[in-house]
């Protein structure tokens, strides 16, 4: 290749002699290598007045290099990216957790400084450019070579700092039991309750905020986001890849109608069948629907105008909307409790999920609330807990109570008949028992916690209900939180769990003496209600052995009276944890075995289960290891029975997709992997 002769006399006074020019050239081209051709030397003539190749190569080399900006996934797509961490797209596509951003621009300063070279080697000669690209390269190493005396100094500031947080720690602890601190009673001591943690979802990939008193966080399938490492990451990777359906979604696009949505209805005799199917083992666990006498009448009468309508091939006459969601929504809880195979079970049910959102889309719920509306959004509910979106049911909950204190039902109204406002009553604590049962699992606050002036429904005859129970159960967890401040957290503790014990006094003869029960219902209801409350209690107990672990950490500025009562109270605790903790699985146990139906309640597992592995951690804590001689026999027994259940019952969930996918459907397969790690690992709660 040749170098055009038309040359500017200034510009080829500030350049190099021609022999130093071909060397240049040479080094140049090498460089670029055959992918630019220069045009005006190419062809022997310039109509400029300089060398075009020379300035072709100064005006690249002096172009500005930008750094990258975009995450990954979106310039792996070549999309637009907002440069925010999690950006907008990587959210909207369900993949926040990938959302990176280069850690530093060294792309950009690597390519400055090749520019920066490249045009200084314009002036040098082939033995100049070489040097000064062997001591660049050599710079570059020693750059990103870290110096060990800066990591050492950077440990000592990290080490330096948690030393003076544990500092802080131990006199904000001494503060709080000082002699000058407000107490409730002399000798009492004042504990703050630690701050909850983040963590993140293994379903789903999302960070949530879990109280300090929640569940262990195993049983909520959730793990540290700060210690998961590459690990979780991969895990998350791999799950985008199984296809998901968002209970929310709207399968039908922005103008469908009402008919659209019926034709996911099934046909009469599985619309019965799953009817009857939520009435024996749905309801009489989660009694949500308080309209159960005039649906079931509705029910027969739009079966028998859609047959009418088909007989005559007409259409039929569209229902109301805030119906039909309700009507969806008991369809898919009968689904998720019936003997259809595994993979109808789990379609189903989220089409049916789906098409009752939709409906309550169209009967425009937010701004026109109604009874129908509020029993639907709480069965929907219902089902994500039974299929493991808790955190959404919790989430969906609060905005549940909203719209039922929207129209009032919180509050008893002096002018609607006794059966109305006995209707309103039964749905509102229907409400506040989902709502408390999963803020008290995730250590949250609840959606009513202010003082209600709306009575608990009691009937009066011959002792509580089931329900009723679970109702005293709720205001008294609801308590609780209602004296937040008021009194320390161990007092408020201790109180709630002898109000909790003391619901055994109140309840109907049938569910505290198994001699009593007159039918399977009734045993089914016993059972139920020694899982509830069981877990509760054992919960309560194991807050309140954190809570005086934290008073035996500032022993030596107590008295040995208060010494002594803090053991005390430890012992009775432990032995109030074991006790209920067994009971609750052995409740679970027995109620399997008399009906595994019954069981696909999230609810039951999760509290079986939950209870198991706070016993685990009780048993290690005591032994101070892991010594089979000082285990409890009778644990054992039972948590290998309960191990066997859920095994069984998370093998008969699953299920492959088209692309082999192994897919679950309900409550057991979270629960399997939080049993097996605790029990397996010997991890500790």
């Amino acid at each position: 290749m040749g170098v055009s002769t038309g040359r500017d006399p200034v510009l080829h006074e500030s350049v190099s002699p021609r022999p130093k020019q071909k060397e240049w050239f040479s080094i140049s081209s090498e460089k670029t290598s055959s992918k630019m051709e220069p045009s005006g030397a190419s062809t022997g003539q310039n109509a400029y007045p300089y060398d075009t190749e020379r300035v072709r190569e100064l005006l690249k080399h002096k172009r500005r290099v930008r750094g990258i900006r975009s995450c990954f996934p979106c310039r792996h797509r070549k999309v637009r990216c907002d440069g925010h961490v999690p950006c907008a797209s990587c959210v909207r596509r369900n993949h926040a957790e990938l959302c990176r951003v280069p850690t530093s621009s060294g792309r950009a300063g690597s390519e400055d400084r090749d520019s920066a070279t490249d045009s200084h080697r314009v002036n040098h000669t082939a033995e100049d450019a070489q040097a000064q690209a062997q001591a660049q390269a050599q710079a570059q190493a020693q750059a990103q070579t870290p110096d060990p005396r800066l990591l050492i100094s950077r440990l000592e500031t990290i080490q330096d700092q948690i030393a003076a947080l544990k500092a802080d720690l131990r006199a904000s602890t001494r503060t709080a039991a000082s002699p000058g601190s407000a107490s409730p009673r002399p000798g009492a001591v004042r504990t703050s309750k630690p701050p909850g943690r983040h963590f993140v979802e293994d379903a789903t990939g999302a960070t949530i905020f879990l109280g300090s008193h929640a569940d262990t966080p195993l049983a909520l399938g959730c793990r540290r986001a700060a210690t998961a490492g590459d690990a979780m990451l991969h895990e998350a990777m791999v799950d985008q890849f199984v296809p998901r359906a968002y209970p929310f979604t709207n399968l039908w696009g922005s103008d469908a109608a009402m008919n659209e949505v019926c034709e996911t209805l099934p046909d009469d005799s599985d619309t019965i069948r799953y009817w009857q199917t939520y009435q024996s083992a749905a309801y009489p666990f989660y009694p949500v629907l308080v309209t159960i006498e005039q649906f079931g009448a509705s029910l027969v009468a739009f079966l028998d105008q859609r047959a009418l309508a088909r007989e005559a091939a007409g259409r039929p006459e569209e229902p109301d909307s805030s119906w039909l969601a309700l009507l969806f929504a008991v369809l898919a809880c009968g689904v998720q409790f019936s003997d259809d195979p595994i993979k109808e079970r789990d379609l189903r049910s989220k089409v049916f999920i789906c098409s009752s959102f939709q409906c309550l889309r169209l009967s425009n719920f937010f701004n026109r609330p109604d009874l129908d509306q509020i029993q639907a959004m709480a069965l929907i509910g219902h089902c994500l807990r039974n299929n493991l979106d808790t955190n959404s049911a919790w989430i969906l909950m609060g905005a549940t109570i909203r719209l039922a204190q929207s129209i009032g039902l919180h509050e008893a109204s002096l002018s609607l008949p006794r059966a109305a406002q006995a209707q309103r009553n039964g749905l509102w604590w229907t409400l506040i028992w989902q709502d408390t049962f999963l803020s008290f699992t995730y250590d949250r606050p609840p959606g009513a916690v202010t003082m209600m002036n709306c009575p608990i429904p009691y009937t009066r005859r011959g002792g509580h209900s089931f329900a009723e129970c679970i109702f005293t159960i709720c205001d008294t967890l609801l308590g609780r939180a209602r004296q937040e401040g008021s009194s320390t957290p161990l007092q408020r503790s201790l109180d709630c769990k002898r109000r909790l014990e003391a619901v055994w006094d109140g309840a109907a003869p049938f569910l505290t003496d198994k001699a009593r029960c007159a039918s399977l219902q009734d045993h089914l209801e016993r059972l139920a209600l020694g899982v509830h409350l069981g877990y509760a209690i054992c919960r309560l107990s194991h807050d309140v052995l954190v809570l005086l672990q934290q008073l035996l950490v500032v022993g030596d500025e107590t008295t040995t009276t208060t010494t002594t009562t803090t053991t005390t109270t430890t012992t009775t605790s432990a032995a109030d944890c074991m006790r209920s903790g067994l009971a609750a699985m052995e409740s679970f146990l027995d109620l399997h075995r008399f009906s595994a139906r019954v069981c696909r309640s999230w609810a039951f597992v999760h509290n079986a289960v939950s209870c198991a592995i706070t016993l685990r951690g009780l048993e290690t804590a005591r032994s101070g290891g892991l010594r089979s001689g000082d285990r409890n026999p009778r644990a054992e027994a039972s948590v290998r029975r309960l191990l066997a259940v859920v095994e069984r019952e998370a093998k008969a969930s699953e299920w492959c997709d088209a692309d082999t996918n192994v897919r679950h459907f309900g409550p057991y397969s979270r629960e399997l992997k939080a049993l097996r790690e605790m029990y397996q690992s010997g991890n500790e709660v």
